[in-house]
Protein backbone atom coordinates (compact mmCIF):
# COMPACT_ATOMS: atom_id res chain seq x y z
CA UNK A 1 0.00 0.00 0.00
CA UNK A 2 1.48 3.33 -0.93
CA UNK A 3 0.90 5.48 1.70
CA UNK A 4 1.00 8.91 -0.86
CA UNK A 5 -2.12 7.59 -2.44
CA UNK A 6 -3.91 7.56 0.56
CA UNK A 7 -7.09 9.86 0.58
CA UNK A 8 -7.62 11.56 3.86
CA UNK A 9 -11.22 13.03 4.41
CA UNK A 10 -13.33 13.83 7.71
CA UNK A 11 -14.81 11.83 10.57
CA UNK A 12 -16.37 12.99 13.56
CA UNK A 13 -13.80 11.73 15.64
CA UNK A 14 -10.83 13.18 13.84
CA UNK A 15 -9.30 13.16 10.18
CA UNK A 16 -9.82 9.43 8.42
CA UNK A 17 -8.48 7.36 5.97
CA UNK A 18 -8.90 3.54 4.73
CA UNK A 19 -6.57 1.31 4.33
CA UNK A 20 -6.16 -2.80 3.94
CA UNK A 21 -4.07 -4.61 6.16
CA UNK A 22 -3.68 -8.23 4.79
CA UNK A 23 -3.06 -9.64 7.94
CA UNK A 24 -5.95 -8.87 9.42
CA UNK A 25 -7.91 -9.93 6.43
CA UNK A 26 -9.05 -7.98 2.97
CA UNK A 27 -11.34 -5.48 4.10
CA UNK A 28 -11.06 -1.53 4.67
CA UNK A 29 -9.85 -0.05 7.75
CA UNK A 30 -10.76 2.92 8.87
CA UNK A 31 -7.65 4.74 10.49
CA UNK A 32 -8.23 7.81 12.75
CA UNK A 33 -6.41 10.25 14.03
CA UNK A 34 -8.23 11.33 17.23
CA UNK A 35 -9.34 14.91 17.46
CA UNK A 36 -7.49 16.34 14.21
CA UNK A 37 -7.76 17.92 11.23
CA UNK A 38 -4.30 17.52 9.72
CA UNK A 39 -3.28 14.52 8.15
CA UNK A 40 0.28 15.21 9.18
CA UNK A 41 3.99 13.81 8.82
CA UNK A 42 3.46 12.34 12.20
CA UNK A 43 -0.21 10.27 10.98
CA UNK A 44 1.57 8.93 7.92
CA UNK A 45 4.56 8.05 10.14
CA UNK A 46 2.41 5.90 12.73
CA UNK A 47 0.02 4.10 9.54
CA UNK A 48 3.43 3.57 7.74
CA UNK A 49 4.35 2.20 10.53
CA UNK A 50 1.60 -0.57 11.43
CA UNK A 51 1.68 -1.58 7.39
CA UNK A 52 5.41 -2.44 7.68
CA UNK A 53 4.54 -4.16 11.15
CA UNK A 54 0.87 -5.73 10.52
CA UNK A 55 2.20 -9.13 10.95
CA UNK A 56 3.93 -8.39 14.19
CA UNK A 57 1.46 -6.40 15.23
CA UNK A 58 -1.03 -9.48 14.10
CA UNK A 59 0.44 -11.91 16.38
CA UNK A 60 0.57 -10.40 19.43
CA UNK A 61 -2.53 -8.99 19.44
CA UNK A 62 -4.33 -12.26 17.96
CA UNK A 63 -2.53 -14.09 21.40
CA UNK A 64 -3.36 -11.54 23.59
CA UNK A 65 -6.88 -11.28 22.21
CA UNK A 66 -7.57 -15.14 22.67
CA UNK A 67 -6.14 -14.87 26.31
CA UNK A 68 -8.27 -12.43 27.35
CA UNK A 69 -11.33 -14.27 25.63
CA UNK A 70 -10.45 -17.25 27.27
CA UNK A 71 -9.56 -15.72 30.71
CA UNK A 72 -12.45 -12.61 30.80
CA UNK A 73 -15.38 -14.83 29.13
CA UNK A 74 -14.31 -18.33 29.34
CA UNK A 75 -15.04 -18.57 25.76
CA UNK A 76 -13.16 -19.79 23.19
CA UNK A 77 -14.81 -18.26 20.06
CA UNK A 78 -11.91 -16.42 18.59
CA UNK A 79 -13.46 -14.90 15.38
CA UNK A 80 -12.94 -10.90 15.86
CA UNK A 81 -12.48 -8.57 13.40
CA UNK A 82 -10.31 -5.41 12.99
CA UNK A 83 -12.72 -2.31 12.82
CA UNK A 84 -10.77 0.71 13.54
CA UNK A 85 -7.56 1.95 14.33
CA UNK A 86 -6.60 4.97 16.34
CA UNK A 87 -3.48 6.96 16.57
CA UNK A 88 -2.61 10.05 19.23
CA UNK A 89 -1.68 13.22 17.60
CA UNK A 90 0.39 13.46 21.01
CA UNK A 91 1.52 10.27 21.73
CA UNK A 92 4.34 8.75 20.18
CA UNK A 93 4.54 5.26 19.12
CA UNK A 94 0.73 4.52 20.75
CA UNK A 95 -2.02 2.67 18.98
CA UNK A 96 -5.75 1.53 19.53
CA UNK A 97 -6.98 -0.88 17.69
CA UNK A 98 -10.72 -1.58 17.77
CA UNK A 99 -12.33 -4.76 17.36
CA UNK A 100 -15.53 -6.62 16.66
CA UNK A 101 -15.98 -10.01 18.61
CA UNK A 102 -19.17 -12.21 18.07
CA UNK A 103 -19.00 -13.13 21.87
CA UNK A 104 -19.68 -9.65 22.76
CA UNK A 105 -20.93 -7.63 19.97
CA UNK A 106 -22.54 -4.55 21.99
CA UNK A 107 -19.06 -3.60 24.08
CA UNK A 108 -16.31 -5.53 21.11
CA UNK A 109 -12.44 -5.75 22.28
CA UNK A 110 -9.77 -2.77 22.64
CA UNK A 111 -6.38 -3.16 22.55
CA UNK A 112 -4.29 -0.40 23.33
CA UNK A 113 -0.35 -1.08 21.54
CA UNK A 114 2.89 0.93 22.78
CA UNK A 115 5.43 0.26 19.94
CA UNK A 116 5.29 -3.44 19.48
CA UNK A 117 3.71 -4.44 23.02
CA UNK A 118 0.52 -4.74 24.11
CA UNK A 119 -0.63 -1.69 27.26
CA UNK A 120 -3.96 -2.63 27.64
CA UNK A 121 -6.52 -4.97 26.64
CA UNK A 122 -10.48 -4.62 27.50
CA UNK A 123 -13.51 -3.48 25.93
CA UNK A 124 -13.84 -1.36 23.18
CA UNK A 125 -13.30 2.20 24.77
CA UNK A 126 -9.43 0.82 25.81
CA UNK A 127 -9.05 1.39 21.84
CA UNK A 128 -9.51 5.63 22.09
CA UNK A 129 -8.71 6.77 25.81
Amino acid sequence: MNINKITPYSDDEGIAVDIILDSFGYNDIQVIYLESDDYDAKMKADINFIISHQVKIHEIIESEIIAYINRVYKNRVHDFLLMKIYLFPDVENEFGFLFRWSGDTEHGIGVKLKDLSVKKIGSSEIAFI
